[in-house]
């Protein structure tokens, strides 16, 4: 796995939290090496810096001032783990998604793939902008569309493209229009006379996902779970459907993503609810739920990978109670019995469809 790159005749490492054991992967892109090559003349006292994953912006830009807009608790473990391997300053200033930054002079972006989150970028910037902002875009060209233009032009003047350069472009954007009003970039929409609100960019865009649907249709909780976990919690619809069954029940959830936080909090209002915004569950005790469930994600941005899910199996495995539960639902061709199985001795799958599975697992005392 390739781990080291040249910049500015210096060595830069970089590795990947969570780590990986597929070699194919690495801690940077084409595409962000392109966006370093088009500023390094640039003149600028500050640099808002967006999806920088793994810190390659933080590593080779840290003799300027950058602030981080980060959405990801992973990202900001991904970002010092690779600063203290570089021997540098771990001290960095971060800034969400939702939160208002000082005036932008150059904002550099890893284009997401999600492309709600991409215009969630945009309008964070054009509203601290001025007529000198740029922003510069950095993108695979085969996961680009003309849909990331369309977005662009509804905040910038100049939208251009750069030469292809190892299957990487750059998107150039200048000159902030005059914009009256932004809308709000919140989903609302209802599911079974509820009305569940989330903001862009969180999983299931307007609605709740086929898996989840599936998940909450046949699950059933047994009196004694009063201390739940929502785990890969999302807009918080799993939670929210436990405090509806048993107003009594104290749930925590867990999310690595802060806009999927953010979300959940909108949807539940409950003293009894706890938010975590981890990609870990270290902050919870050992056998402290009584059941813990979960639709866990297997996507992360443009890649398939189940060892971050497999990981927190095993810190599930942790925190339940003697004869504790876990109960998932997951796409069946995922084959997660079969990991399951090397935890959990009792471990069973209570309903089945083309393309989802709703497995049980007992902690057993």
């Amino acid at each position: 796995m390739e781990t080291t790159f040249i910049y500015q005749d210096k060595e830069i490492q970089l590795t990947r939290y969570p780590a990986t054991t597929d070699k194919s992967l690495r801690a940077w892109s084409n595409a962000e090496l392109l966006v370093l090559d088009y500023i390094k003349d640039k003149k600028v006292e500050s640099i808002h810096t967006f999806n920088d994953r793994f810190g390659i912006w933080n590593c080779t830009l840290n003799n300027t001032k950058v602030t981080t807009i980060w959405n990801y608790a992973s990202q900001q473990k991904a970002i010092e783990q690779n600063l203290l391997l570089n021997k540098l300053s771990i001290e960095v200033t971060y800034k969400t998604s939702l939160e208002k930054l000082d005036s932008v002079a150059l904002a550099l972006i890893k284009v997401p793939k999600s492309l709600e989150l991409f215009e969630m970028f945009l309008q964070q910037v054009h509203k601290s902008s001025n007529v000198n902002t740029e922003v510069v875009g950095g993108f695979m060209t085969k996961y680009f569309s003309a849909s990331y233009l369309k977005i662009a032009e509804k905040y910038f003047e100049v939208v251009e493209q750069s030469q292809a350069w190892k299957k990487a472009r750059l998107l150039i954007l200048k000159q902030p229009k005059s914009i009256a009003s932004y809308k709000e970039l919140i989903h609302s929409f209802e599911w079974k006379g509820s009305e569940y609100k989330q903001y862009f960019g969180v999983f299931s865009s307007g609605n709740i996902d086929i898996g989840t649907q599936f998940f909450l249709e046949h699950l059933q909780l047994k009196q004694e779970e009063q201390k739940v976990l929502d785990l890969a919690s999302g807009n918080g619809v799993i939670a929210r459907w436990v405090t509806q069954q048993n107003s009594d029940a104290e749930v925590t959830l867990v999310d690595d993503f802060n806009l999927a936080v953010a979300s959940s909090k909108l949807n539940i209002k409950n003293q009894k609810a706890n938010f975590v915004c981890s990609d870990t569950l270290t902050s919870s005790e050992d056998d402290s739920f009584d059941l813990v469930l979960s639709n866990p994600p297997f996507h992360f941005e443009h890649e398939n990978n189940i060892e971050v899910t497999l990981a927190l199996f095993k810190d599930v495995f942790r925190v339940l109670k003697p004869n504790g539960r876990l109960v998932l639902v997951a796409n069946t061709h995922l084959n997660y019995r079969t990991h399951l199985s090397k935890l959990f001795k009792q471990v069973e799958v209570l309903q089945q469809n083309k393309k989802f599975q709703i497995i049980a697992c007992v902690k057993k005392a």
